[in-house]
């Protein structure tokens, strides 16, 4: 099927001499488009950027309905290989079920990992019909209505589908369960960005994140001028600003470590 308009995936190469390489996923129903400002960002900062488009996402949500986790972890994997390949430090950013995504990357491969950041990232869901409805109506219906677009900033729209293919999402479950499980297993340095105000994601996944990792070095920010889609919001700069700095603090400690007595 053709790509929907805008959510095509995304290299934004700053060349050989750039100092790390950072990969973005979309979150479930979304697409690259959703990250593409932040990857915009992180290029014009001086560093590679690389957003794949997840299978089943960016086309029509029939193509969603017959993926499951593994196939959009598979892809995030495969363009964090990708980013490997260029022999800079690589960092994974990742909104919402992208930041799922990006959390289970660092449980399977944070020691080639140089630090995550997450935007309003999902572990659970506290809503009845998802924990106790699912299974159930997973096999009688095929979808649900869309959460795309949530977002308070006038005007700005998300390119996502309009319906949540129940299969799929009875799939992201099983992801979330495999990441709460294994959460003590992240060690890299984590900075998290919360929107105060969230009709998708409730607070309570980031809570729960922060206390079950094992990372020395995290931070947290409560944004107050966004909703879920806070790559699209209001407080889309200082997401993007904090993500370069982060970038830049890493590699500085990375530098001082390597040039460090004995070295």
């Amino acid at each position: 099927m053709p790509v929907l308009p805008g959510a095509q995936s995304f290299l934004l190469d700053a060349g050989a001499d750039a100092p790390a390489t950072v990969v973005l996923s979309h979150g479930f129903t979304g697409s690259p488009q959703t990250v593409r400002p932040w990857g915009e960002a992180m290029h014009e900062a001086g560093y590679t950027a690389i957003g794949p488009r997840l299978p089943g996402h960016g086309t029509r949500w029939q193509d969603l309905a017959v993926t499951r986790w593994q196939d959009w972890y598979g892809e995030l994997e495969r363009a964090f290989d990708e980013a490997l390949g260029r022999g800079k430090p690589v960092f994974a950013m990742g909104i919402s079920m992208g930041g799922t995504l990006v959390l289970r990357l660092a449980q399977q491969r944070g020691a080639e990992l140089a630090g995550i950041v997450l935007s309003n990232p999902s572990i659970m869901s506290q809503r009845f019909a998802v924990n106790h409805l699912l299974p159930l109506l997973s096999r009688v219906r095929r979808t649900a209505a869309g959460i795309s677009s949530d977002i308070a900033k006038p005007g700005s729209v998300e390119v996502a589908y309009d319906k949540v293919p129940l299969g799929a999402l009875r799939s992201l479950t099983e992801l979330w369960r495999l990441t709460r499980a294994d959460l003590g297993k992240v060690t890299v340095p984590v900075r998290v960005y919360r929107s105060a105000v969230d009709h998708v994601v409730e607070p309570a996944n980031s809570k729960m994140l922060l206390a079950g990792i094992a990372s020395e070095d995290v931070a947290e920010y409560v944004m107050d001028r966004s909703y879920h889609v806070m790559t699209l919001d209001n407080d889309a700069p200082a997401l993007f600003e904090g993500s370069a700095s982060f970038i830049a603090e890493r590699l500085a400690a990375l530098g001082a470590a390597e040039s460090g007595p004995g070295r």
